[in-house]
């Protein structure tokens, strides 16, 4: 049995930058982040969400370059869609979800982590989205999608509980 945090998804962002070896296979890895920070003292928290061209809402993330680990993707991904400087936190979970590829149909896992800012602007994010903004939690559950980013952070949101008492936002 699986775990909550690496349950099976189905649906999810589709993104199909992948390297040629992880096609073949029909496999995929990715790694992002959920970035938040407490913006009262009652817990309310906010985490940064990013628009695509399509107008989709999704959580930063992004496929690893050669020899790469995953957190160091998380990290360097995470910079270049927001334009944020972050600090690795504790790792969430595992998103998994499968899409129609070429030449055949496509397993991705994303491992995603809490992530920190520590400095840096939306203005220096990359072209690759439209948009890109700090959101109340809650509303980002609504706000993303697909279902499976919105268990992703329900997840965070658990995490966070933890931390900073019952998240609103």
């Amino acid at each position: 049995m699986r775990s909550r945090n690496e349950r099976r998804h189905t649906m999810g962002d589709r993104r199909t930058i992948h390297s040629e070896k992880s096609i073949k296979k029909g496999i995929a890895v990715s790694a992002g982040g959920v970035v938040w920070r407490e913006t009262g003292s009652q817990g309310e928290v906010e985490v940064v969400l990013v628009q695509t061209p399509a107008r989709r809402w999704s959580l930063p993330k992004g496929t690893p370059e050669n020899g790469e680990k995953l957190p160091d993707t998380a990290l360097r991904e995470v910079s270049e869609e927001t334009g944020l400087s972050v600090a690795l936190d504790e790792k969430i979970g595992v998103m998994r979800y499968s899409f129609p590829g070429e030449e055949a149909r496509i397993d991705k896992a994303v491992h995603f982590w809490l992530m920190q800012p520590t400095g840096g602007s939306f203005k220096n994010h990359d072209n690759e989205h439209i948009d890109v903004r700090w959101v109340g939690l809650g509303d980002a559950m609504r706000m993303v999608s697909y279902r499976n980013t919105a268990s992703l952070l329900e997840d965070a949101a658990a995490m966070l509980n933890r931390r900073v008492g019952p998240t609103q936002g």
